[in-house]
């Protein structure tokens, strides 16, 4: 950290205790065990509910005072890197979602958990989880983002593999090897911004190479994908769709509702550091407007239009990450597997705000708006969705829709909760995801708007975007009204009703907690605007970069207006259209004819695992490629083993034990001090000389296992 950052800082003890409840929480839950469960349930809940109370305070103190530090000196690597905390508005924000969550989650754990085992394992690790990501929104530079994010990753394994199935140990077995690959791409890209920006920093130096010279392409790819991992970015959320199932019900509401927003804050924070300067395209907009295409052609040169294809591109991940989602999650029998594609899809919409906000440069408030709306209402709305089915599954002891049905009669409380997540989720007025669409629309418009009038070769590509964007809202209405139809509506089917009619309504403590986040939903949808004036605009007004102008439109966006409203009936008709082309025989009891647009199971090779698989097995036949050739020095190297295996054995036999047996110890120790040190000045040269391959050969190595584990799980 810097000195002269520090300067402009308030010290404060609230990151480090937020960072700290948790950890007690986790004393306590070991302390109790399974002897003291009642202790053990009630550290995780309070410690989580403490942990809620200083993030809210901490967000309090941020947006009204700046932003705030705490040293960890115990943190620290050489006199380059150390890891402290630092938190603006952005990163408190993300930590309150995080915290609500998190509080949501362990109510309703309180009572799930039951039916598990090793249930003290849990509740230790899901809080100790708590305290890695809560780190990684409370850091200001790239190296202490890396160790609270690998934190984070390796932590949260033990909530996967949780139940010890087969199941749950191969999606364990996928995440951890998707976790190592991420993190040896982010760790580099860690050290090509290092290189480029002159600091680990958020805020590059202003004269460095990454905000002066040519867009460094490798070190955003490389952040960019280590961060997409954990978000779910299509190509890399193959770990996702099967760790979601497998974990316990409250695990998946944290890992859909939490931890891939932390893959979602490494790329907001990868795109604002080039935002540092004024980078702003609303000149762009006036030379095409006063001085005719030549000058708009000519303002869009530099970096803002390096950094606007950086944003064009990240908009057209965020359209392929939900279009693909939502079609994967529209053909899926599991309720928690549908949830995790549909996590997949609603990840490229907050992609797609990002992609905006890069593509708007100063003017992309909006863009960045609806993004962080939109994380914090799929927090609340998938959250409860997560626990909403963990009570299906508590209760009725069943995850396939297809057996399930009338549960609105036995569970009408389950059934009202997930109704009101439903409706945010499909973007219905009055429900919160109305209003972050809203504004996400709102930014692609913008984004069109600027294409045109800047005459800019992207402008179709844009137009196509927003196409793609209303597409996908149309097909997230049609999976949510078939899993809502199937499971709580339905008549359930004669050979499968008999195992339903013991089901209750679930726990109070299960219903606390999902009824935690049914009310965010509905307060997100019902007050955009107090949301938007007291936690979004100022978050968004804090980031440098943006025009305050472009800002104060941002807190002020009258939502409720019927320009807004009749943008719904397009995705609606879409959307109901799917549902009724899939479940027309069970709406009107008839016979089907055709195939099952809801039951398709689609070819392999449309997955992206099979193409991993693939280049897996491609690439380790590349490592072998030319065994024939290498095999005279394969002979060689056996070889020299052997006589130097056969000469460690007479040395052992001829000098040493001898010298043991019949040599004073002094001259045994003389000896040996010798031979150390001419070994030493022997090896240490050339390994100085040579530890460049050694480096790159150890790199081949673990890339090469990597490969192999990939083509051994998929």
């Amino acid at each position: 950290m810097h000195e002269e950052t520090l300067a402009v800082l308030s010290f404060s003890f609230l990151p480090a205790l937020a960072l700290l409840l948790p950890l007690v929480g986790a004393a306590g839950a070991a302390v109790g065990g399974e002897r003291r469960p009642r202790l053990r349930n009630w550290s995780a809940v309070l410690s989580t509910g403490f942990t809620l109370v200083v993030v809210a305070s901490l967000l309090a103190r941020v947006t009204g005072k700046g932003p705030v530090y705490f040293e960890l000196g115990f943190l620290r690597l050489g006199e380059r890197f150390s890891c402290g905390l630092e938190v603006d508005a952005v990163g408190a924000f993300f930590a309150l979602f995080a915290s609500i969550l998190w509080f949501a989650a362990s109510l309703h754990a309180f009572r799930y958990m039951d039916h598990e085992h090793k249930r003290t394992r849990f509740f230790i690790f899901m809080l100790l989880t708590e305290s890695a990501t809560l780190g990684v929104f409370m850091v200001q530079d790239f190296f202490s983002l890396y160790l609270f994010f690998e934190a984070m990753g390796f932590l949260a394994y033990l909530l996967v593999i949780h139940s010890e199935t087969p199941r749950a140990r191969a999606a364990a077995a996928k995440y951890m090897g998707m976790t190592v690959i991420g993190g040896l791409s982010l760790i580099g890209g860690v050290f090509l911004y290092l290189g480029y920006a002159g600091t680990t920093s958020f805020r590059p130096l202003m004269e460095s190479a990454w905000l002066t010279g040519p867009f460094k392409v490798a070190a955003v790819v490389m952040l960019i994908a280590g961060f997409g991992v954990k978000a779910g970015m299509v190509p890399l959320h193959v770990w996702l769709p099967d760790a979601h199932p497998a974990a316990p019900s409250p695990a998946s509401a944290l890992l859909s509702g939490v931890m891939i927003k932390a893959g979602a804050y490494g790329i907001l924070r990868t795109a604002l550091s080039f935002l540092q300067s004024p980078v702003a395209h609303g000149a762009e907009g006036q030379a095409a407007a006063g001085h005719g295409v030549e000058a708009a052609v000519h303002a869009a040169g530099g970096l803002a239009a390096d950094v606007r294809m950086l944003g064009f591109a990240v908009i057209w991940i965020g359209v392929t990450t939900m279009f693909l989602g939502m079609l994967l999650a529209l053909v899926q029998r599991d309720i928690k597997r549908t949830l995790a594609y549909s996590s997949v899809s609603q990840m490229g919409y907050i992609l797609f705000g990002v992609g905006c906000l890069g593509y708007l440069g100063a003017e992309g408030a909006m863009g960045m708006g609806g993004s962080l709306y939109h994380i914090i209402n799929h927090a609340f709305f998938k959250g409860c969705f997560f626990l909403a089915a963990g009570s299906v599954l508590f209760c009725a002891h069943e995850l396939d829709m297809f057996k399930l049905g009338g549960l609105w009669r036995r569970m009408p409380l389950t059934t009202l909760f997930w109704c009101i997540a439903a409706l945010g989720i499909m973007g219905i007025p009055l429900g919160n995801g109305f209003v972050s669409k809203t504004l996400l629309h709102h930014a692609i418009l913008e984004s069109h708007h600027l294409a045109e009038g800047a005459r800019l070769a992207t402008a179709g590509w844009v137009k196509a975007a927003e196409t793609m964007f209303i597409i996908t809202s149309g097909g997230t209405i049609g999976y949510i009204t078939k899993m809502t139809y199937y499971t709580f509506f339905r008549r359930p089917d004669p050979e499968h009703a008999s195992h339903l009619e013991h089901v209750r309504e679930a726990p109070a403590w299960m219903l606390a907690g999902t009824g935690l986040l049914a009310a965010g939903v509905l307060f997100n949808g019902l007050f955009p605007g107090l949301l938007m004036r007291r936690l979004v605009g100022p978050a968004a007004g804090t980031v440098p970069g943006l025009e305050a102008l472009y800002v104060e439109h941002l807190a002020h966006t009258t939502i409720f207006l019927w320009s807004n409203i009749k943008e719904i009936f397009v995705p609606l008709a879409i959307g109901l259209s799917v549902f009724v082309l899939g479940a027309w025989p069970d709406l009107f009891r008839v016979r089907r004819r055709g195939p099952d647009l809801f039951q398709l199971r689609l070819p392999r090779w449309l997955g992206v695992d099979f193409w991993y698989l693939a280049a897996a097995r491609g690439s380790l036949r590349l490592l072998f490629w030319g065994k024939r050739n290498y095999a005279p020095v394969k002979e060689n190297v056996v070889a020299l083993c052997r006589r130097g295996a056969a000469a460690a054995v007479h040395a052992v036999r001829e000098v040493v034990y001898p010298s043991l047996t019949t040599r004073p110890a002094s001259w045994v120790s003389r000896q040996a001090l010798l031979l150390y040190g001419n070994a030493r000045r022997e090896l240490l040269p050339r390994i100085r000389e040579y530890q460049g391959d050694i480096a790159v050969g150890a790199l081949v190595i673990a890339v090469s296992l990597t490969l192999f584990l990939i083509m051994r799980l998929m």
